[in-house]
């Protein structure tokens, strides 16, 4: 199990960081029925993570089914790492085109009107669905457990250490805002206004060292 979590725990926590479904959080969670739009956006979040967490385990096996696990493995690992390369080069281009007075693409928390219950499950969607480098990690580390020869018991709690730990992004602000409700609206947009300065290096980062890390697992 130890084992199983050393491989699983890096590609979860690497999929956890998150800036732009963060951030997008921090502006559901602000104004009026904020908890309420708080947990639809984060029931939207969990059913695309629930879908992933689908595919990840049964879905590469069935695509594939006469190939060896040590050759999907690497497969996985190698067009994950490449993706996630091609994705920082493609962020590296568009930034160095795109005119720096642009208004920044995550709302702000102080703008006017704030997205319907509804809307909220809708966003929360939206965002896991085009947060390609989580869904890039995520996968690896859902075949990795798939793939595990250990016992059904460890396979299913190390699915829900992945599943709770990728999900943070969404959750802990959520519960924050329930737990203290007024640090966490004072909080909320100095925490979004560094995310929003700081979200394309953030991003860069993660794609750059989790694709160097899975395309060097694969060759080697």
């Amino acid at each position: 199990m130890g084992e199983l979590l050393s491989k699983v725990l890096p590609l979860s926590l690497g999929a956890a960081i998150s800036p732009t479904v963060l951030a997008v959080a921090l502006v559901v969670l602000s104004g009026r029925r904020a908890v309420a739009r708080g947990v639809t956006y984060v029931a939207g979040v969990l059913v695309v993570l629930v879908g992933l967490t689908a595919l990840g385990l049964y879905g590469v096996r069935q695509a594939a089914p006469s190939a060896t696990t040590t050759e999907i493995e690497r497969a996985v690992d190698a067009i994950a790492g490449v993706l996630l390369l091609l994705l920082a080069l493609g962020t590296i281009l568009r930034a160095a085109v795109r005119d720096p007075a642009a208004p920044s693409e995550t709302p702000s928390p102080t703008a006017e009107g704030r997205p319907s219950l509804g809307g909220a499950f809708v966003l929360g969607v939206a965002m896991m669905l085009s947060n390609f480098s989580t869904i890039l990690l995520y996968l690896p580390a859902m075949h990795v457990i798939s793939t595990a020869e250990v016992a059904d018991g460890d396979k299913v709690l190390a699915v829900a250490v992945a599943f709770v730990v990728t999900s943070l992004p969404a959750t802990v602000p959520l519960i924050v805002r329930v737990v203290a409700p007024g640090p966490a609206s004072r909080a909320f947009g100095r925490l979004h206004g560094w995310i929003t300065r700081n979200q394309r290096r953030i991003g860069v980062g993660i794609e750059v060292l989790f694709g160097v890390y899975l395309v060097v697992k694969a060759i080697g």
